[in-house]
Order: C-alpha cells, then sequence, then structure tokens
C-alpha cells in the first residue's frame, strides 16, 4: 500500500504509463472487471462534444439534484482542486476517499499500466459504486468513442456540439471528429443531440449501431421569449416556458435544451416542470463566462478552440456592449493561435500575453510570435498573475473589463484569488 497523499498520488500516476494519453480501452477494462464495478446500478447519462458538455453536465446535474435524486458526477479537467471532479450531489468527494479509491486500484491493477485520466475515471466509479445513487453523470474527457469514460453504458448519450479541437488526435475534418464522438452511442438507447446540421458520419453511426437520435430543430427546439425567459418545445407537445440556467451565455439555452429533452426521454426519471426551473437557476460552473464584480470587472472563460472562442466574443458583446476590454492570455502548445483568435481582431484595448504553469503551455516567447498579433497592442509576462496584475492598472486607468482567458490554466490562479476574497456575483 502506497501512503501517499493525494498530490503525492497524482504525480505518481502522471509518471506510471508511457505517456499521459493512450486510447486503449482494454486496459481499463480489465481492471474494471477486477474491481467489480460492474453492473452499473445508477441511471447513466454520458455527455460528448466540443464545447458545453461541462455545462450540460452542470445542467443535468442541478435538475436531477433539485429533482430529489442522488446524483453522482464525473468531469474534467479541475480548475483548483482535483476533487472537483467527482462529486455527490454537487459536493466534491473527500481526499480520503479518493486517496482510498486510489489504493484500491493500485492492489489490484498488478502489471497493468494507467494514464493519470484512466486512474482518475477508475476512481469515480469505485466512489460511485459504495454510495446509494440514482444516477450518474458523467462528462467524457476527450472524444468519446475510446475516451475512459466509455466503459460505462450510458442510458441516455448526449452530444452538444462538434467543432475543431484536438485534431491531431480526433481527426482533421468535422466527419472525422463527428464519429469519435459519436462513439458513445449505444444500440436501442437515445442519443440526445445539442446542435443543428448534423454531420453524415453521426447519421451513419447512429443508424449502423441502433441508436435513436433526438436532434435540436427536429426532435425538440427553443425559443427566446426575453432576458429572462426562454420556451422549451419537443414533437411529443410539450411546451414549457423556463428561466435562464445560472450560468451566463447565449449558448446556455442549447444546453439547457439538450439537458432538458434527455430527462424528458428518459424512463424512470420525474420530468417536473418546477423541479426543472429551480435546477436550471441553480446550475453553476467554474470558468464558463464567470463574472466578478470588481473595479475593474473580471471575466473568467476557459474558450481555447475557435467555437468557444466566438462564444467569448459574442457574450462580451451581448452583455457588456461598448465597453473597453482588456486580455489576459496564454494557451496550450496544440493550439492553431492564429486560427482561433481570428475572430478578436480589434476586438481588445489590449493583450497580456504570457504562458501557465503547464508542461503543455505554449512559451510565451513563441505565443508572441503569431501573426495575429502583429497589430495588436501586446505586452508579455513571466506568469499569469503578473499578466493579470498589468491588465488591472491598465484597466482601472483606461476604463474597461479584463478577460483573462485561453484554457483551464489560464483562469486557475486568477479564480482562486478571486474566491478568496469571496467577491462572486
Amino acid at each position: 500500500m502506497k501512503n501517499f497523499t493525494l498530490d503525492q498520488w497524482i504525480e505518481w500516476q502522471c509518471n506510471l504509463h508511457p505517456t499521459n494519453m493512450d486510447f486503449n480501452l482494454s486496459r481499463m477494462k480489465k481492471v474494471a472487471e477486477q474491481l467489480n464495478i460492474f453492473p452499473i446500478k445508477p441511471k447513466v447519462f454520458t455527455v460528448a462534444g466540443t464545447n458545453g458538455k461541462g455545462s450540460t453536465v452542470a445542467i443535468l446535474e442541478s435538475i436531477l439534484v433539485e429533482s430529489g435524486y442522488n446524483v453522482g458526477s464525473y468531469t474534467s479537467p479541475h480548475l483548483l482542486d482535483f476533487n472537483e471532479r467527482i462529486k455527490i450531489n454537487k459536493i466534491n468527494s473527500s481526499t480520503k476517499e479518493i486517496c482510498k479509491a486510489f489504493e484500491k486500484i493500485e492492489k489490484i491493477r498488478k502489471d497493468i499500466t494507467l494514464t493519470f485520466f484512466e486512474f482518475s475515471t477508475l476512481a469515480a466509479f469505485i466512489i460511485f459504486s459504495e454510495k446509494d445513487l440514482d444516477v450518474l453523470v458523467l462528462e467524457v474527457g476527450l472524444g468519446g468513442r475510446l475516451d475512459a469514460v466509455n466503459i460505462i453504458e450510458p442510458d441516455v448519450s448526449i452530444i452538444t456540439n462538434i467543432g475543431f479541437d484536438h485534431t491531431a488526435i480526433l481527426g482533421n475534418n468535422l466527419e472525422e471528429i463527428a464519429y469519435e464522438k459519436s462513439g458513445i452511442m449505444r444500440n436501442n438507447k437515445p442519443t440526445i443531440l445539442g446542435y443543428k446540421d448534423i454531420q453524415e458520419s453521426v447519421k451513419k453511426y447512429s443508424k449502423d449501431i441502433g441508436s435513436h437520435l433526438n436532434i435540436l430543430g427536429n426532435n425538440f427546439s427553443f425559443d427566446i421569449i426575453s432576458d429572462k425567459k426562454w420556451l422549451f418545445t419537443n414533437n411529443n407537445g410539450l411546451e414549457i416556458e423556463f428561466d435562464y440556467p445560472g450560468i451566463k451565455g447565449e449558448k446556455q439555452i442549447f444546453n439547457a435544451a439538450a439537458a432538458i429533452q434527455a430527462i424528458y426521454i428518459s424512463k424512470d426519471i420525474l420530468f417536473n416542470e418546477k423541479k426543472i426551473n429551480i435546477g436550471l437557476k441553480k446550475s453553476q460552473i467554474f470558468g464558463r463566462f464567470q463574472i466578478f464584480k470588481n473595479s475593474p470587472n473580471i471575466i473568467l472563460d476557459i474558450a481555447h478552440n475557435e467555437q468557444s472562442i466566438m462564444t467569448l466574443k459574442n457574450n462580451l458583446q451581448r452583455y457588456y456592449p461598448e465597453k473597453k476590454y482588456h486580455a489576459v492570455f496564454s494557451v496550450l502548445k496544440d493550439k492553431d493561435v492564429d486560427k482561433i483568435l481570428n475572430p478578436l481582431k480589434n476586438i481588445f484595448e489590449s493583450w497580456h500575453i504570457s504562458e501557465s504553469m503547464n508542461d503543455r503551455a505554449l512559451p510565451v516567447n513563441h505565443l508572441k510570435e503569431n501573426n495575429f498579433f502583429i497589430e495588436e497592442k501586446i505586452m508579455d509576462y513571466d506568469s499569469i498573475d503578473n499578466a493579470y496584475n498589468s491588465a488591472v492598472k491598465i484597466a482601472k486607468k483606461e476604463g474597461g473589463i479584463i478577460v483573462v482567458f485561453g484554457s483551464s490554466y489560464t483562469i486557475a490562479p486568477i479564480l482562486k484569488k478571486y474566491l478568496n476574497k469571496n467577491k462572486q456575483i
């Protein structure tokens, strides 16, 4: 037995397997079988997609908890603490039970090596198996077909959208990426598609395995009524007015509609309009157009690909029109910086760029060499904190809003700073 702290476990796991990503479910399945976590008793919702899957999990989780169910949720990555990944009824699992689960995996796995994410996923399933849960809500880490989460059979699959991200792993075009996401579908089970213009590979995969598609715009839909209300409808004659989710942003209505349709078509899940509305309003997640009231105001967003950057731009123009924006930005090495930032040309008064404290971070000297920054006002720094502090000085002097974005590693140190001050709104 290893007498490790949680941080020691994580460091050790990161060095156990030859690579930090290894999309091969055979090792996971072998260890999972030895751990006796099958069969999974709770009802399972599995969520994949390029953007919006974390928010959809948070909305589903909140609705189900408010509806009286005991809910386990698994998400990634975490922002501040590893414990965020594994929740019971929206409450982080304890360090003690996570370390206990890691010890159990280590005792069982023998000569089978596992990646950090595989260790984490198995630990979540162990913790869930030890609780009296009604529902599990699982977020796919990357892709879907070969993601560690996919060893669990979902009762309902949800795909939030398909966009360009992790192309070196998932494919260079949307059809290839969509095929990988479609891997969470199951025979004779429903799949909710929370976006329109469905790729042919999604339709073909669904037909080949016999999944029942529920498509936004075909089987269910929504209409915006006002800045406070929206209307959910589906082909079964349902027509309900709901409040906006607690998570801010225009795209959250897409995620909310997909979550509500998923609950509606689920067997044995209560569909209560009032409870659903309460759950919507109480839904929260870190780092998705998260606003802190301060002087100046701060917005934190994990936006890191073309779709999410465009959503960030639209949200800024909707919620803070005619304001000055100051960017604090860093990004990981695998991103096409010019491509993802192109929608933001001439949007920000100033750019404060750095690199995050992560092995995969793009060095700031490489970041500032991208063509996008030729005509932008940029300043580079040796840390996110220093970049942020400089942005604050300029924003206070010139007015405006600070927008921290680029990855979860970019916003984490600033999120921690402001949560400690307890000034979140």
